[in-house]
């Protein structure tokens, strides 16, 4: 591939389309690498309706992405092919016949990024995740993951150099002086099971018996009515159940919230998490994916996978804590000791060459 070629192809889900912490970083690096590529965007056609399930119409949408960049690769000369990696069954099956149909037009390296804290969970779940998977590592030149113990888990396994490349968030707001309390709760996702959306409303909702001027306010995308319609049952005045929230108003709920809950199943390195760390906003959350790394090992406020009763208890301990402006100022530093925008780019700068 002739190197002065600048252009690189990117295939995978964007905001456009879907809006996660995964598009949103997918945006962030394409927004950068824009500075010194050319860079076509195949936005990944799906929806929240079909998170984690396969249906037809999911299938037509992939031969439709994959027709895309057939077209892409035969119109043009592509540096690099950058694509998301999805684990499931179905998406490692999709990723793979995405490269394959680049390569027979196209002589770009393929650049591979794995997004999800759960890699292995998912790699060693069948015989066909684990031949696909090995396949793809062999057609990618280069593969990302997103922090050094991820690195040396994969080295370990697969034999061969990963490249790191921890997230960032969109901006980096500035801060204005504040002082935190015990009563502002704030949550922001999609309103997704897996998410641990039904066990905090749960335990919001058993502790206002005892703690009456607490308050919680969610924000999020619905997957369907009848989503919805459970969780907006649990609207009162202390409980406050928002929709899809803006960039802009985002940053300022994190930054009046007096403490940001996660309680995911299942999380990656989440973007949120990093932009509550960025307005000094402490923060309780599930022990899953790279939160450990991200909030310290011995951090005081993780809790155990789908724990109502330990969530319960760190709520309580939250409210009655002392010291929450140490925590405030630990995982600021933390943000900008490894997270920060500037620390984003030098790295990505290192694998797009």
């Amino acid at each position: 591939m002739d190197k002065n070629v600048n252009k690189i192809l990117f295939f995978g889900e964007v905001p456009k389309n879907s809006l996660h912490g995964i598009s949103i970083a997918n945006t962030i690096n394409i927004e950068m690498l824009k500075e010194r590529f050319i860079v076509d965007v195949i936005a990944e056609s799906t929806q929240l309706l079909y998170h984690n399930k396969t249906s037809f119409w999911k299938i037509i949408n992939y031969l439709l992405d994959d027709a895309r960049i057939i077209r892409k690769a035969l119109l043009n000369k592509y540096r690099y092919f950058y694509l998301i990696f999805s684990l499931t069954t179905f998406g490692s099956i999709k990723t793979l016949f995405a490269i394959i149909v680049f390569r027979m037009f196209n002589r770009g390296d393929v650049i591979l990024h794995i997004h999800r804290g759960d890699f292995f969970s998912r790699f060693y779940t069948n015989i066909i995740n684990k031949t696909v998977t090995k396949f793809i590592f062999m057609c990618s030149e280069k593969i990302i993951v997103l922090s050094e113990n991820q690195s040396v888990e994969f080295e370990d396994i697969f034999s061969r150099k990963f490249f790191i490349l921890q997230n960032t968030i969109t901006k980096e707001v500035e801060l204005k002086e504040r002082s935190l309390g015990k009563f502002n709760f704030l949550y922001i996702s999609n309103y997704l099971e897996d998410k641990g959306i039904y066990d905090l409303l749960d335990v919001f909702s058993s502790l206002l018996q005892d703690y009456k001027t607490i308050r919680l306010k969610t924000f999020g995308d619905f997957p369907d009515l009848k989503s919805k319609k459970t969780i907006t049952d649990y609207n009162s005045a202390n409980i406050i159940i928002g929709g899809r929230i803006e960039e802009s108003e985002k940053f300022y709920e994190l930054s009046v919230a007096d403490c940001f809950i996660m309680p995911s199943w299942n999380e990656g390195q989440p973007l949120v998490l990093l932009e509550a760390m960025s307005v000094k906003t402490p923060v309780i959350a599930s022990a899953v994916g790279l939160i450990p790394e991200m909030l310290g090992r011995d951090y005081l406020f993780l809790i155990p996978l789908r724990s109502k009763e330990i969530l319960r208890q760190k709520i309580i301990e939250y409210i009655n804590y002392q010291d929450k402006n140490i925590i405030s100022d630990a995982l600021y530093k933390r943000y900008y000791n490894n997270y920060s925008r500037n620390n984003h780019l030098t790295e990505l700068s290192k694998i797009f060459v």
